[in-house]
């Protein structure tokens, strides 16, 4: 694995991290509690994780970065 695929998992990593943790927050508010807005969080926080491996962890792979 090279450096620069290393990089990109810990890029990957602190996308995750912040986007759990935005995710975490936005649960202890009363927002959550509204079904119309549970479900478009998920999905947003889904679509991030998806997009970040594809960008930082495939895309790389498949490259041979």
């Amino acid at each position: 694995m090279s450096n620069k695929r290393i990089y990109y998992w810990f890029l990957y990593l602190i996308i995750v991290v912040i986007a759990t943790y935005v995710f975490k927050r936005f649960q202890q508010t009363t927002l959550f509690e509204d079904h119309l807005n549970k479900y478009p969080v998920w999905i947003i926080y889904g679509i991030v994780v998806l997009a970040g491996y594809k960008n930082f962890v495939y895309d790389p792979r498949n490259n041979n970065e």
